[in-house]
């Protein structure tokens, strides 16, 4: 499937819809999902490792699946935290099956849950 992050390139990425690339997303989902955890659980050391280990896997699982190239990486290494955690869910939503218009209306719905 082509994916395009226009932050990283102008040219749309090839990304396999593979189980192999299905499990990555699982496991940098599972990742963030231990994170919250332990930032209620842990002292704010540990929670400062857990973060750090959380932000070093989301931005290694989108080098991964984009191949992205050294520029590429710096590009991304310089985007927000934000913009790197939307550009990981995108790649998620794409890789379990969602459209690019399914993805933006649940993107938009989600900006609208946070405001209101």
């Amino acid at each position: 499937m082509k994916i395009s992050f226009k932050e990283l390139r102008k040219a749309p990425f090839e990304v396999k819809a593979s189980v192999k690339n299905l499990k990555k997303t699982y496991a940098v989902q599972l990742k963030l999902a231990t994170l919250e955890d332990s930032t209620q659980n842990d002292t704010p050391v540990e929670s400062l490792q857990a973060v750090l280990a959380a932000l070093d896997s989301v931005t290694e699982y989108i080098v991964d699946m984009l191949k992205l190239k050294p520029a590429e990486i710096e590009a991304l290494e310089e985007l927000s935290q934000e913009d790197v955690m939307t550009i990981a869910q995108r790649l998620n939503m794409r890789l379990m099956g969602m459209s690019e218009a399914e993805i933006e209306k649940d993107l938009t719905e989600s900006e609208d849950d946070d405001e209101g």
